[in-house]
């Protein structure tokens, strides 16, 4: 039986989730003390979090980064805050899925068998031998992990897809308006800066890994993945 966390300081909402998801099979656990999120999570160690944005003591933001930080369990905020700031900064910070509140629990429910599927289920069997292989360094794409035989980092949705790129381009330049145009579905919503702050991250990253490659930058053009001097 897959077990769901659920993050939200509404009762009446928690009920609801409890009650509907508890006839789809899921057995659901719900946070009681807010400041102990992540010992429950530990403890239970649930198949998805189901997590509000607007909590005692911690916002749902920092829970995310903190289960983010040892566990690709999905996450899928569910929350009142309706801009899009928030729906990017919640994705940036681990989540998963955004579904604004007021919510149509048949939506939810879909939205969680989905996530299921993809991360326990047949889908994620067709997946298992996601892995790239550029120098000493791997990327899993299913763990979300980058790797070298001495360290290992946890990177977030945009570093992934930024790593995935550059894995599968190297050695070949990769253009910044080629990474804008992927990681985000309008080219023109993004702030360049907003790129180079990934770029910076995920450098430091291949650093903390002790990667034997690097991520030059090409003046007036991109960034190209290339093994480091020797």
């Amino acid at each position: 039986m897959y077990r769901i966390l659920i993050v939200e300081d509404e009762i009446s909402i928690t009920d609801t989730l409890k009650k509907r998801l508890g006839k789809y099979g899921y057995e659901c656990h719900a946070i009681e003390d807010f400041k102990k999120v992540l010992d429950v999570f530990q403890e239970i160690e649930p198949h998805l979090v189901i997590m509000d944005i607007n909590l005692p003591y911690f916002d749902g933001y920092y829970w995310s980064r903190k289960i983010r930080q040892i566990s690709t369990c999905p996450i899928m905020i569910l929350s009142a805050r309706m801009s899009e700031l928030d729906q990017i900064y919640g994705i940036e910070n681990g989540a998963d899925d955004f579904i604004t509140k007021p919510f149509v629990m048949d939506v939810v429910v879909a939205k969680i068998n989905g996530q299921i599927r993809r991360s326990y289920g047949e889908y994620a069997k067709t997946a298992e031998r996601r892995l790239l292989h550029v120098g000493n360094t791997t990327l899993n794409l299913d763990t979300v992990r980058l790797s070298t035989p001495r360290q290992e980092e946890v990177l977030t949705v945009k570093e992934l897809q930024l790593c995935h790129m550059f894995f599968e381009a190297c050695p070949n330049v990769v253009t910044r308006q080629q990474l804008l145009s992927v990681i985000w579905d309008e080219e023109g919503f993004v702030e360049e800066n907003t790129l180079t702050v990934n770029i910076k991250r995920l450098r430091k990253k291949l650093e903390n890994v002790q990667s034997s490659l690097e991520l030059k930058t090409i003046r007036g053009i991109g960034y190209q993945l290339m093994e480091k001097d020797t």
